[in-house]
């Protein structure tokens, strides 16, 4: 039974998602409850979506910042101040659909053919809430697979964790991943990954997922120190299948961060006999599903793009 259902095309060659029964529950239990718990006044506003647009626009502007506020720190906006842990609800209400469904379509789509491999290393840059973990979850389908998440926000891969607790259904009854791990320093990822038991490097991929985390909103780090992290770890690692895969809103303008990186990591000239296979630009995809909380449809533009060795 498929976890996440896609329905087709519409008129406008959008690519349509929506969530199974189980999907639903999961959000319903572990987002949108906790969301009315926490913040009644603004779930009945997000309820009445069409009344009250400004006002949540207004919550996304200025209190998330677009997703790159500091999730660890409040914020305090129309008299009201809003900590980490409101912070994190509103963002998941807000992107957690929008980053789920089009991962899912990336992984099932638009490059199925690179998820190859009995054994899976899933980095996952960016994680936030555990969306990507999720929607690579539904995608891969039975294998063994060791979950990555890399957050700057305490909070953030806190939410990631109980939402994997919670598992498929949103009962803690069977979680996402049993090999899940967390952390908030990439500087100290090639010295983990060295550390952790990968399978043979015949059947085992390691991945590396940017899922909006290279937005040039969204980005805060140091893209000279992440390059050279990757360096290290595909030299490390270049008996493995490897593959980068990369995502960005396409509102988002230019790629900057990504244009940087694509080059750096496939033309480096020290990897000993690796020649990645990449296309030869970053391409668009559509997708559309409805929204969290008001059932409103939202459709958007996506820019993903892909390398891997082999």
């Amino acid at each position: 039974m498929q976890y996440i259902h896609y329905t087709g095309t519409d008129h406008l060659d959008h690519n349509c998602y929506e969530p199974s029964n189980d999907l639903h529950s999961l959000f319903e239990n572990k987002v949108i409850t906790s969301f009315r718990e926490s913040l009644p006044e603004e779930a009945n506003k997000f309820e009445d979506y069409n009344s009250n647009q400004d006002y949540i626009n207004g919550l996304r502007i200025r209190v998330l910042n677009r997703g790159s506020t500091d999730f660890d720190a409040s914020s305090p906006w129309e008299g009201k101040d809003y900590t980490p842990e409101h912070k994190v609800l509103l963002n998941c209400v807000f992107y957690m659909p929008m980053h789920l469904y089009s991962s899912y379509h990336l992984y099932t789509r638009v490059c199925n053919h690179v998820i190859e491999g009995e054994n899976v290393v899933f980095i996952d840059f960016g994680c936030g809430p555990l969306t990507s973990g999720i929607a690579f979850w539904a995608a891969a389908g039975q294998r063994n697979i060791t979950y990555i998440g890399v957050d700057i926000s305490e909070h953030m891969l806190n939410k990631a964790a109980e939402i994997n607790t919670a598992g498929p259904f949103g009962n803690s009854d069977t979680p996402f991943y049993e090999n899940f791990h967390r952390g908030r320093n990439f500087n100290n990822f090639p010295a983990f990954l060295n550390r952790i038991e990968k399978g043979n490097p015949e059947d085992t991929l390691i991945l590396f997922n940017f899922s909006y985390a290279l937005a040039s909103v969204t980005f805060q780090g140091e893209i000279n120190e992440l390059i050279s992290i990757l360096h290290e770890v595909v030299q490390a690692h270049h008996d493995y299948k490897i593959a980068i895969v990369y995502q960005n809103p396409v509102y988002d303008g230019v790629n900057q961060n990504w244009d940087k990186l694509k080059p750096r990591v496939i033309n480096y000239p020290y990897f000993p006999g690796i020649n990645f296979t990449a296309q030869n630009d970053t391409e668009t995809t559509r997708v559309k599903y409805d929204r969290l909380m008001q059932g409103t449809p939202h459709r958007y533009d996506v820019s993903y793009d892909f390398f891997y060795n082999w």
